[in-house]
């Protein structure tokens, strides 16, 4: 039996359920609030809907044996330590990138450099220059590897766009897809400010599985379906 997490809402949500339906796996819900599925013509793969931000760690734990995730919160919520695995890494949708965004009224600031000296400014003044995200390690592991260490970072729930006109951080890293958003409220990127792009991603635990030899199959063959789809779009799985 294959424990397949899919995300239950967000941005990936409807282009995941659709997605599997071109690769010929076709999920079947009994009613829109419950939590698990099937996918069609293969009773051996229960389908489970959980946040996307849990998956990573659902997998991690051993909860569920395979899921589809963003490679930015992959990235940003996986531990080193556990097994998990990338078994697909470009699925060819949810395409987006994580970015720092300052507001358009710093006109001096407009790449890392100029950020770097507005942040010595702040510090010189004892301030420190504040970042509002939802991805603190991969933010923190950008900026300090490119020698922005005067900084803290902020963490909230909310929507970031509207944190710098609020007062509660001076920029924002956050995931950018049209870019529309963050002009609309008078924000705008940096010149060497995208921490990483990211898409659609298919994680595992390969120690689930191996544990039940009788999945291997399930497994294999769900990979074999993506695969075939991704191949006959001429899109690269990078797997």
């Amino acid at each position: 039996m294959i424990r397949f997490g899919i995300p239950s809402d967000g941005a990936l949500h409807k282009d995941t359920i659709e997605f599997l339906f071109n690769c010929g796996l076709e999920i079947r819900r009994s009613n829109p609030r419950s939590y698990t599925g099937e996918i069609i013509n293969n009773p051996e793969v229960i389908v489970h809907f959980q946040r996307a931000r849990d998956i990573t760690l659902m997998i991690e734990n051993e909860s569920i044996d395979i899921g589809i995730v963003g490679y930015d919160r992959y990235m940003e919520s996986k531990d080193p330590q556990i097994d998990t695995e990338l078994l697909v890494k470009k699925l060819g949708f949810g395409q987006c990138k994580l970015s720092l965004a300052v507001p358009e009224a710093w006109l001096d600031v407009s790449n890392l450099a100029d950020l770097s000296e507005v942040a010595i400014q702040f510090r010189e003044r004892g301030m420190e220059l504040k970042i509002a995200t939802k991805f603190p390690r991969l933010v923190e592991r950008h900026m300090v590897e490119r020698g922005l260490n005067y900084f803290s970072l902020m963490s909230t729930s909310g929507t970031l766009e509207a944190v710098p006109a609020l007062g509660y951080a001076d920029l924002i890293a956050d995931i950018i897809s049209s870019g529309n958003t963050i002009k609309q409220n008078n924000l705008k990127t940096l010149k060497g400010g995208d921490i990483i792009a990211s898409q659609a991603c298919l994680i595992g635990n390969r120690s689930s599985l191996t544990d039940e030899p009788n999945s291997m199959s399930e497994y294999k063959s769900i990979i074999r379906a993506i695969e075939s789809y991704l191949k006959s779009k001429g899109k690269p799985s990078d797997a």
